[in-house]
């Protein structure tokens, strides 16, 4: 008889998680007369779409409940606004700071935990790891509403960002004007030759030149973390339609969209962070909120085709 195999099962660290739950960074909605804070539903679908479920983190959450969910998620994304620099009170840079600290700590901790930023949070995680220095960005850059093909710095295939990348969307990526950019703060190369924090932190991906042929960096990731940034925003060409914005709607443009949600919703997998029970989760997760169409409005909003409001 032939003598049964004993079924080996895959270590933690080895593990793949496959209902990743991501958390997404409200900020203070200054047009709102009742003090509510927002996120842009685009972030939401654009995770959604990569096979993520969402946590999101009012600026209201206490200290206490941003570990509660950092320690129930498998990743976080920063996204884009327009909040100005304040750590001093609960925001969405206080909430910023906190995340990142974990996050670092985990890793040297062998707890692989993702981060991301895009746009205001790409200059987030600058200002961070830059000491905490606001002044750090450059400002007056003319790149509101422009889209733009990256210089990568290096073969792509090299980045960890695109080391899996198809060819057609690298290529893309470089040729065609699908990368949507609306900054006008950014972070200048030459602020990594004088910023050793940053240049000791992260590889510089891509540049990228302003309507005025004003250099900023438009992609990063760290060098010993997985923690990511883009100047621009990937998660636009499948999500915001307003006719008046310069957004790139080719199909390859989308396929763009879905490799990048993808790479980043594959690294939360990696991640074992779990809730408490799933009745917990349920109560936290974007599920428990419903959008609001601010695209067919002329209020603060009309750029984004919904939001989500929290009190």
């Amino acid at each position: 008889m032939a003598q049964q195999q004993q079924q080996v099962k895959p270590s933690l660290k080895d593990a793949t998680n496959n209902r990743p739950v991501i958390a997404v960074l409200a900020q203070l909605d200054k047009s709102d007369k009742k003090g509510r804070s927002y996120i842009a539903a685009s972030y939401i679908k654009y995770l959604e779409s990569g096979g993520a479920r969402v946590v999101p983190v009012p600026v209201s959450a206490t200290e206490q409940q941003v570990d509660e969910i950092f320690n129930g998620v498998n990743g976080v994304l920063f996204p884009g606004g327009g909040v100005k620099w304040d750590a001093g009170k609960p925001d969405y840079y206080s909430h910023a700071i906190r995340f990142m600290d974990k996050a670092k700590t985990a890793n040297d901790n062998g707890d692989f935990f993702p981060v991301w930023g895009t746009c205001l949070g790409f200059e987030t995680l600058h200002v961070i790891e830059g000491g905490e220095d606001p002044d750090i960005l450059t400002h007056g850059y003319q790149a509101e509403d422009i889209s733009i093909a990256l210089d990568f710095k290096e073969n792509p295939r090299g980045t960890k960002i695109f080391k899996d990348c198809p060819e057609d969307i690298s290529t893309a990526l470089a040729k065609e004007k699908i990368t949507y950019n609306h900054h006008q703060a950014g972070v200048s190369p030459d602020t990594y030759k004088s910023n050793t924090n940053l240049s000791g932190f992260f590889n510089i991906v891509s540049t990228n030149k302003d309507l005025a042929g004003k250099l900023f960096v438009s992609t990063v990731e760290a060098k010993n973390y997985p923690i990511y940034g883009t100047q621009w925003h990937p998660e636009k060409n499948n999500f915001e339609f307003n006719t008046n914005l310069e957004i790139c709607h080719t199909s390859i443009a989308v396929l763009m969209t879905q490799y990048m949600s993808n790479f980043f919703v594959n690294q939360a997998r990696k991640n074992q962070h779990e809730f408490v029970s799933e009745e917990r989760l349920q109560e936290l997760l974007i599920y428990n909120y419903s959008p609001v169409y601010t695209g067919k409005t002329d209020g603060a909003h009309k750029n984004f085709e919904q939001c989500y409001m929290f009190d």
